[in-house]
């Protein structure tokens, strides 16, 4: 029975240069990480509407949820809500992004 696995002596992590390019190697010291946290928004319906307004406008987004403690929810007067959702958006957007939600309500822009 024959192995099927890697081909003659080439280990199976290892691929050639017609597989992955020549440019490879500079592709991958392009940054990638290029999101960030746009504003906090306290309650779910205002999300939505953010979430909304992003779309329409083709702005990429991400949220993040932080579940906010007992004692917290308590005594600090900005987070009543149980969860505060975290926007995050391509760092490009952040100029257009601002000028459709910066005036909402229950929406903290996070970027000065």
């Amino acid at each position: 029975m024959k192995h099927l696995g890697t081909r003659g002596n080439r280990n199976a992590n290892q691929f050639s240069d017609s597989v992955r390019g020549p440019e490879s190697n500079e592709l991958s010291r392009v940054r990638v990480d290029n999101e960030v946290e746009f504003c906090k928004v306290y309650n779910l319906k205002m999300k939505e509407e953010v979430e909304k307004i992003l779309l329409k406008h083709r702005i990429s987004y991400y949220v993040k949820w932080q579940e906010q403690t007992f004692f917290k929810r308590m005594f600090d007067s900005e987070t009543k809500e149980k969860i505060i959702f975290i926007i995050c958006i391509h760092d490009t957007a952040i100029e257009e992004a601002r000028e459709l939600v910066g005036e909402m309500q229950d929406v903290k822009i996070l970027i000065p």
